[in-house]
């Protein structure tokens, strides 16, 4: 809880300091895209259903030990379930600079059965394993320069503080769970004993008022805080969405992971969204479902597969 504190303690200083310069801004034909301007908010992501996979961790917690490629070795398949969520926030500085801030934290479960005949004996059935945690806050920069009034182009860093250390194997479980939620993607939220670092690129466009397209491009090296080894992530993102003059607007994400550390190195999945973005200030809101679209998490839509409900609510000023 210590650690909780000194975390929302930081965030607040963070929002009190940046008050006056948020007091100076004024509306900008750079508002209506997504990376500029202030913004604070709360994601959510819960699991639609329990999803049947071995999923990578760092050790196996039903005590069996990893097998070669970090998934939980001598049971067949775990059932998972998991919800994260992120409290996150935008804060321009000067000029197209921001400032960015995350505290993300999730539940999660696993339990792993035996394979063989014994599988059918209930008293067989490993114990499930779950969690509460705090994920690694995280800070960075990221600064918006406009080509065109239709163009944005972005680029950033950031840096993540892994908190909780000697994870317990409830912990490992529920990290592992969390990780998968999004489809491997932000990765550095859940990503225990090692300190992520992320460089960031994309382009944001609006051709015409009622379209627009955003498409970010992530790196990211893990460096290891004990005797882990680095973990490397990629990430890609690509979204299209129609809007009203009103700010309602529907949509489609199409996003690829690429774990290049883990044997399996890719994870596809798309999410169809609606949300509203007001064009200036104001609340906004997002709800979607995210569906992997390949092993080992998918196809999302078939029993036991990854299907997350995603849902952002917040506020822009």
């Amino acid at each position: 809880m210590r650690q909780l504190a000194l975390s929302l303690a930081a965030l607040s200083l963070l929002l009190t300091a940046t008050a006056p310069v948020l007091a100076e801004q004024t509306v900008t034909e750079e508002s209506w895209a997504k990376s500029h301007g202030f913004r604070l908010g709360v994601e959510a992501d819960v699991l639609a259903r329990t999803i049947e996979a071995n999923l990578p961790r760092r050790d196996a917690a039903s005590g069996g030990g990893t097998s070669g490629d970090g998934t939980s070795g001598g049971v067949e398949e775990e059932r998972s379930f998991a919800a994260s969520f992120a409290v996150v926030a935008q804060i321009p500085l000067f000029a197209g600079l921001h400032l960015d801030a995350e505290l993300p934290f999730a539940y999660g479960s696993s339990q792993a059965r035996p394979p063989g005949p014994a599988e059918a004996d209930a008293a067989t059935v490993a114990p499930e394993l779950e969690g509460f945690f705090f994920g690694n806050p995280s800070i960075g920069l990221h600064y918006v320069a406009s080509i065109f009034p239709m163009m944005m182009l972005v680029g950033g860093i950031s840096a993540s503080i892994p908190i909780t250390q000697d994870p317990s194997d409830d912990t490992e479980a529920a990290a592992a769970a969390a990780r998968a939620v999004r489809g491997y993607f932000d990765a550095q939220r859940t990503l225990l004993e090692h300190v992520p670092l992320r460089a960031r690129g994309g382009i944001e466009l609006r051709p015409i008022e009622a379209f627009y397209v955003r498409s970010d491009l992530v790196a990211m090296f893990a460096i290891p805080t004990g005797d882990g080894e680095t973990e490397i992530f990629v990430e890609h993102a690509s979204e299209a969405e129609l809007r009203s003059v009103g700010g309602f607007g529907v949509g489609a994400r199409l996003q690829a992971a690429f774990p290049l550390t883990q044997t399996d190195m890719l994870q596809l999945a798309a999410e169809p969204f609606v949300g509203v973005e007001p064009p200036t200030s104001g609340l906004y809101f997002r709800a979607g479902l995210l569906v992997a679209l390949d092993e080992p998490l998918g196809f999302g839509l078939d029993q036991g597969k990854l299907a997350t409900v995603r849902v952002a609510l917040g506020g822009k000023f």
